[in-house]
């Protein structure tokens, strides 16, 4: 069998159980170590046996017991760059990629270039202030989290990427000390009683669900970050593309003398929310 013909059988199913094609293909890919330019390049070479039956088991786990792709392989990409991903945290998304772009922008645009102070708060994988250490060296990146097991993830994925980075157990501002040019956060907003997909629902409620509508953890932020942000400083948000305007309201409700800048993903939708204090952004 090659691998165009697996690959078919694989749709086959996929579509059968209103799974994503897209997941399905990078779960051959990654299964058989290749590049996406090797992986077009093979569909006509035949597949050993033993990675038939690799691939086939780990997609009846995807198909039938809604396992995530990255689970199954262990990793995810974000910016280029391969990030342990388990149970324990969220997958990294697109969306959050453009969150990081945004950010990266906005640091060479508007802060001193030797040195700038950055708070990821809830890093999950680390994949915000991983990238925003790596994409931007001199910036002192300090990344936290509630979740223990979070934090060993986030550990293993800055060892393995060698980047800078300090990170804490915090719930939140809880063990923070000190200011910080930068606050960016993609905190839980989906809101309460909001069903999800089967394969989301795999993935940890703590990381997931924001309160009953999904703005709680905006809400406890922006009512403390004046205590950690300084004079001149930016707080970057990813959000639910239903929370614009409420996040842009408690905004201003806590913070004086504000520019806020709102913007959307690559799909058009309400997503990206940033704040600037002491002139920045304006």
């Amino acid at each position: 069998m090659t691998y165009e013909a697996l690959l078919k059988e694989a749709y086959v199913k996929a579509d059968r159980h209103h799974k994503e094609r897209e997941a399905v293909k990078l779960l051959l890919m990654e299964l058989s170590h290749q590049t996406p330019s090797s992986f077009f390049m093979n569909q006509k070479t035949e597949v050993d046996d033993e990675m038939v039956s690799r691939f086939r088991t780990a997609l009846d786990r995807y198909v039938h017991q809604h396992i995530p792709v990255q689970h199954l392989i262990g990793h995810a990409w974000f910016f280029g760059y391969p990030l342990t991903v388990n149970e324990h945290v969220l997958i990294p998304r697109g969306e959050t990629e453009q969150l990081v772009e945004h950010v990266l922008h906005m640091i060479d645009t508007w802060f001193d270039q030797d040195h700038v102070d950055v708070l990821d708060l809830g890093t999950g994988s680390g994949c915000i202030g991983l990238t925003i250490a790596l994409e931007a060296p001199h910036a002192i990146v300090t990344m936290s989290d509630i979740s223990t097991k979070a934090l060993e993830v986030a550990t293993m994925n800055r060892d393995k990427l060698g980047a800078k980075a300090t990170l804490i157990q915090s719930d939140l501002f809880s063990a923070i000390q000190g200011t910080y040019d930068i606050i960016v956060s993609n905190p839980p907003y989906i809101p309460r009683n909001e069903p999800v997909d089967e394969i989301v629902g795999k993935e940890p409620y703590m990381a997931l669900y924001g309160g009953e509508q999904g703005i709680e953890f905006y809400e406890h932020i922006l009512e403390h970050a004046n205590h950690y942000l300084k004079p001149k400083g930016l707080i970057a948000f990813e959000h639910g593309d239903r929370q614009k305007e409420a996040i842009h309201t408690i905004a201003c409700r806590y913070l004086d003398n504000i520019a806020v800048i709102q913007k959307k993903d690559l799909a058009g939708k309400d997503r990206f929310t940033f704040i600037g204090t002491g002139g920045i952004l304006k």
